[in-house]
């Protein structure tokens, strides 16, 4: 098991989700179709405060394994769901900025 038991249904997620930095979620993203993104919507809102209250509990750079694999997959979830939250057809943003000139680049790098 990748993530705190408490949080197994979201293991599904994992091998698709769980990405280490916002570059990857970008890319991701735009890979993924509408429906994968509101799937994850779906399932991850109503767990979002419990995930975010069971994480708080550790350090930010001294997670166990499994927090850590729940947090990344937090993350994703924050940064991917835009296109669901504002009602696009799909997840593209090239026609707002040229998907190949962005560089995302900060924190969460380090993470």
């Amino acid at each position: 098991m990748e993530l705190p038991a408490e949080f197994a249904d979201l293991e599904r997620f994992v091998d698709r989700w769980r990405l280490r930095d916002s570059q990857q979620r970008m890319a991701a993203m735009l890979a993924a179709d509408i429906e994968e993104l509101r799937e994850l919507c779906t399932v991850m809102l109503p767990r979002i405060e419990a995930v975010v209250s069971h994480l708080n509990t550790f350090p930010l750079d001294d997670m166990p394994p499994q927090e850590q694999a729940l947090f990344e997959l937090a993350l994703t979830f924050a940064e991917v769901t835009h296109p669901v939250d504002l009602g696009w057809a799909t997840p593209e943003v090239s026609d707002l900025y040229p998907n190949d000139r962005m560089n995302l680049v900060g924190p969460s790098l380090a993470w």
